[in-house]
Order: C-alpha cells, then structure tokens, then sequence
C-alpha cells in the first residue's frame, strides 16, 4: 500500500506524518500538470495562522518520535465531506505553531471519483507519474513509490498550494493531502539543517 491511512482514532501514527513529509519533499522532482485555482489554505484556516487563534482545534495525540515542532490537530465538529464525497478524517498540521498541511481519509471508489470530480472542476487537469521525469531525465522517487502502489492518483501544484488525491484499488481507501508550498520548503530546509548539526554533535563524542 502506498499510502497508509492516516489515525482515525485520537493518535497519529509516525508512519502517516513521515509519509506526508516523503511526499511534500520530492515534490520538486517532478512535473505535474499546474493547477488554475491556487487557495492560500483549506477551508477558513490560511497557511500560517497561528494555532492559538483557533479555538475550536483538539490536538491529536501522537508518538513522541515525531517531534515537537510538527503537531496535528483535529477541528471540532469539522464537517466531513467534500462535494459529493463523504471523508472518514481531517488532520491538520501545525509547524512552529503554523497551519501548513491538511491530511484526509477516505474510503471506496465512489468517494475516490467524487473527490476527483470535484478536485478537476476546482484546480483543472491533474495527473499521474506517466512521463514525469527530473532535470537527470530520471524518474523522481514520489513516482517510483506511486507506481508501485495499486491505484491511481492525481497531482496539482500551484505557487501556494500542492494537492496530492491517492487511492488505493486493493484496500479501498484513499488520501487527500493539501500543503503549503512556502511553508513546507521552510519546513524541510530547517529539518535538514538541524539533521545535519545532529550528526555534527554524534561526531564530536
């Protein structure tokens, strides 16, 4: 299964936040059809706003392996369809205390089908890794590991906003992922280079 669905319960499993991570960070090696609608967020939360300026937020509980500077939340009494489509979660991640992804579940083909329809009305034509490749002419790792996955999914990439719709045929479930662009390149260049003064310190002893 590419894509594992993210908790439906109170906790967020690591797998589901290092998989958003995996996701957002091979973006730049692909080539995905641009999207013509470019929101500055997900629903009423732009990216950025502050997690203590919502106070209908419930914040998830998660392993402490994640770290602290990424937290999830769940929206109190979040209304869980898009369109046509009925959802089954709605995770929000707050970096730095800053709104910078959502995460959502689904689950069967129909919803799958409702969420497109409604995705290519919105930001136009998406599409899969077929004939995506990087600047080397090889195919970037988001492609690989979707291809190896048992279902389709559609990409949309703006300035602001990256859009991710993934199924999997096999299990009959489904990820939608909604990031910021800016804040989510902020976010992986800090982690690289707070990765890099880890190792720094482990060479010191």
């Amino acid at each position: 299964m590419l894509i594992p669905k993210a908790v439906a319960t109170k906790r967020v499993k690591v797998s589901a936040i290092a998989l958003c991570v995996f996701l957002i960070g091979c973006a730049s090696s692909t080539k995905h059809a641009k999207s013509r609608s470019d929101p500055d967020g997900f629903r009423d939360i732009k990216w950025g706003t502050e997690i203590s300026t919502l106070k209908d937020m419930e914040e998830v509980e998660q392993d402490k392996s994640s770290g602290k500077d990424l937290v999830w939340y769940r929206r109190t009494g979040d209304t869980l369809t898009i369109g046509q489509a009925r959802l089954e979660s709605i995770f929000y991640s707050f970096w730095m205390g800053g709104s910078e992804s959502v995460w959502i579940d689904f689950e069967g083909e129909e919803n799958f089908e409702a969420l497109k329809k409604e995705l290519l009305e919105e930001f136009g034509k998406g599409r899969g890794p077929e004939g995506s490749t990087d600047k080397r002419g090889r195919r970037g790792r988001r492609e690989q590991s979707l291809r190896e996955g048992a279902g389709p999914f559609y990409a949309w990439l703006g300035k602001n906003t990256e859009t991710w719709l993934a199924y999997s045929k096999d299990r009959h479930k489904g990820t939608l992922t909604i990031n910021s662009r800016k804040i989510s390149e902020k976010r992986r260049h800090y982690e690289k280079e707070k990765e890099k003064k880890e190792r720094l310190k482990e060479r010191e002893f």
